[in-house]
């Protein structure tokens, strides 16, 4: 660290800021909050706007600009035995800090230089970088302080620290050093159960370590975890491995020599459940065909939401070349270091002649080279997949990308314009696809009722669809709230929006079946030009689609988890609210009954029973019999009203109509409609 400062900020736990050998007391947790959205952008202004969102978000009360004004005030004070660090300008303020002063700079440094090292094939100065950034943490990052700007950076953080363990393991097992590691990797695998990455270097280190009856044991473990905290099993990868520590598997032992063009991944197994996707499945097939009969190369690109299925179906049309396929996934780290998807895929050697790697790995034989999640990839494995592009038209290789809508990227999308091989979009699945998906993965007849809720609320997206039917088969009812495993896989699918964007959603899931931007405005209290960058940001990831001039959301199930993020107390506050708003500005009976029904038994409001007997005729028929049946029994209504809604309650039932609840009375149906 540099030493022209005795100041240092820790921010991924500990005191937050060290001054020689004492600590510098900073105050309340929201001038902390100020200090940390200074602290990591070091050396840069940050406007008073931004300070205010990082503090209290979209709505901060009318004393956050005089409340910025006294906090950095009071934070200068407090800096002052380090010298003058924050500096005020019209343009903001900024901490006057050298970055290598501050923890979580110093963290991320770190593990860009182990990246570094990483594709440089310097496995040792890489595990020493890593353990340097780790050893940084002594605690909760960003601990005790409040604010959306320190949640959001606490979740990146945490993710980032995550990785890095799960690397340090990696290369750690990679050098040889098993028999130590097995003991760490235990006290991980408790702390943190679900990942699997995790549990498969745990094995791997017991097996190598000539443990095998405990590597059985530690699976069973990992297994029963999973199942009981996720409802799903293990991955594949996890239960291939098992299978090799049962069979004693030789190459499963620790090599000395890293393989040359090893994968940094293994190409999956075809999936045990498959339906569907027959025309993009016989384009793929035909082109592995063309690769093995002919030495014909290709590209083919893939376009597909999340839960969409192009692994699945690349694991399917790949499995006769299982063994020719380099297959490599990028992530939301991939972009740090120029080259990391190439290097992940063909080895170091890669970097220094592309085409003459590439030639050498095709003189062996026809190979396949599978990018998943390009949106994620570095600008210069970009550049270097267009080259590989290129090959394809002299070489056996056949080269495949994969996309999400999200984020949208202009190098990406200049990339797929200029492509002159197959591009596949994967559509939604229909309703003989889900039929099938539910035949080939249900033990029963889950019936047509169950079949044509499930097809609707999944929105044809075949995880959520996989996921469903697995609830389903373990007895869980999943027409009334989502599970906490779907919930989760849609929480991870949406993980790139942007929490403006998240918090709208949250709030547009109260509207019902559809709403406008204006209906979005009053309930967020944001101004409609504000609103347009996150309407606009759902429409472009595809979780919003226009009916009209209305919205919706395109997939139900999505919109029911966003629905639950809020308390039901204050769902109940906010349907009537809603409710209330629309009779004034006339919005049609049924949308207001809508309302009026998603806020339950707990429903009140003066004026709602003379408004349903001026509006009964115009609902339909099984809302007006639940709401005149809520409201002729209760006390509070007089008893010339209670009289006529209970006239008009028997009206509508002695001719016997269906009574059963409307499809979108419940909050779940409310969005399949």
């Amino acid at each position: 660290m540099d030493e022209g400062t005795s100041l240092t900020v820790r921010l991924l736990g500990g005191s937050p800021v060290q001054h020689r050998d004492g600590e510098i007391a900073l105050g309340p947790a929201q001038r902390k909050a100020v200090f940390a959205a200074l602290a990591l952008r070091a050396g840069h202004f940050v406007s008073r706007k931004e300070i205010i969102d990082a503090v209290w978000g979209e709505q901060p009360p009318h004393s956050a600009t005089g409340s910025v004004y006294t906090y950095v005030s009071a934070l200068r004070r407090a800096l002052e035995p380090a010298g003058e660090l924050l500096t005020a300008t019209r343009a903001g303020y900024r901490l006057e800090l050298p970055r290598d002063r501050i923890d979580v700079h110093v963290f991320e440094a770190e593990l860009n230089r182990a990246r570094t090292h990483r594709l440089a094939g310097s496995h040792h100065r890489e595990l020493k970088s890593l353990r340097t950034a780790l050893e940084l943490w002594r605690g909760t990052a960003l601990g005790g302080i409040p604010g959306p700007f320190a949640e959001s950076q606490r979740a990146r953080l945490n993710e980032l620290r995550m990785g890095a363990l799960e690397r340090q393991a990696e290369v750690a097992l990679h050098l040889g050093g098993y028999r130590e590691l097995a003991g760490e990797l235990a006290v991980l695998v408790e702390r943190h159960p679900l990942r699997e990455g995790l549990h498969r270097m745990l094995i791997t280190a017991l097996f190598r370590s000539g443990r095998q009856a405990e590597a059985l044991a530690a699976f069973d473990s990992a297994r029963e975890t999973i199942v009981e905290q996720s409802g799903l099993e293990p991955g594949p990868e996890l239960v291939a491995l098992r299978q090799r520590v049962l069979d004693g598997d030789p190459s499963l032992h620790h090599q000395d020599q890293p393989e040359r063009h090893r994968p940094a991944k293994l190409a999956p197994e075809r999936p045990s459940v498959f339906v569907g996707r027959e025309a993009e499945l016989a384009t793929l097939r035909h082109q592995v065909s063309l690769l093995l009969t002919e030495g014909r190369g290709g590209t083919l690109w893939l376009d597909g939401e999340a839960g969409s299925g192009k692994s699945a179906l690349l694991a399917e049309a790949l499995a006769p070349v299982r063994k020719q396929t380099h297959w490599v996934e990028a992530d939301e780290l991939s972009g740090a270091v120029p080259l990391s998807l190439i290097a992940d895929c063909l080895g170091g050697e890669a970097l220094d002649s592309l085409s003459r790697t590439v030639t050498e790995l095709c003189d062996e034989g026809p190979q396949v080279l599978v990018f998943e999640d390009l949106h994620w990839a570095d600008e210069e494995s970009l550049l270097a997949w267009q080259r590989l592009h290129r090959l394809t038209r002299h070489l056996p290789l056949l080269l495949i990308g994969s996309t999400r809508p999200l984020p949208r990227r202009r190098t990406l999308d200049v990339l797929r314009a200029r492509l002159d091989g197959e591009i596949i979009a994967l559509r939604p699945f229909t309703g003989r696809d889900v039929a099938a998906l539910a035949e080939e993965s249900l033990a029963r007849d889950p019936g047509e009722d169950v079949l044509e809720f499930t097809a609707a609320y999944a929105g044809g997206n075949v995880g959520y669809l996989h996921q469903l039917f697995a609830e389903f088969a373990s007895g869980r009812d999943i027409t009334t709230a989502p599970p906490a495993a779907v919930v989760a896989m849609v929480e991870d699918h949406l993980a790139t929006l942007s929490l403006p964007g998240k918090r709208m959603l949250t709030s547009a899931a109260l509207l019902g079946s559809s709403f406008t931007v204006a209906d979005l405005s009053y309930i967020t209290g944001r101004e409609l030009r504000e609103l347009i960058e996150s309407v606009e940001e759902a429409l472009a990831a595809r979780v919003l689609e226009t009916e009209g001039e209305r919205l919706r959301f395109r997939i139900p199930l999505v919109g029911s988890v966003f629905y639950a993020n809020t308390p039901s107390a204050i769902r109940t506050m906010l349907h009537q609210e809603i409710s209330a708003t629309m009779v004034s500005t006339g919005a049609t009976p049924d949308r207001i009954a809508e309302q009026l029904l998603q806020a339950g038994e707990e429903v009140t409001g003066q004026w709602i029973p003379q408004w349903l007997l001026d509006n009964v005729g115009a609902l339909p028929a099984a809302a007006a019999i639940e709401l005149l049946h809520l409201f002729s029994n209760r006390g509070t209504v007089g008893e010339d009203v209670r009289h006529d809604l209970t006239a008009e309650l028997a009206r509508l039932l002695l001719p016997g109509p269906d009574t059963s609840r409307p499809a979108w009375c419940a909050p779940l149906r409310a969005l399949v409609r």
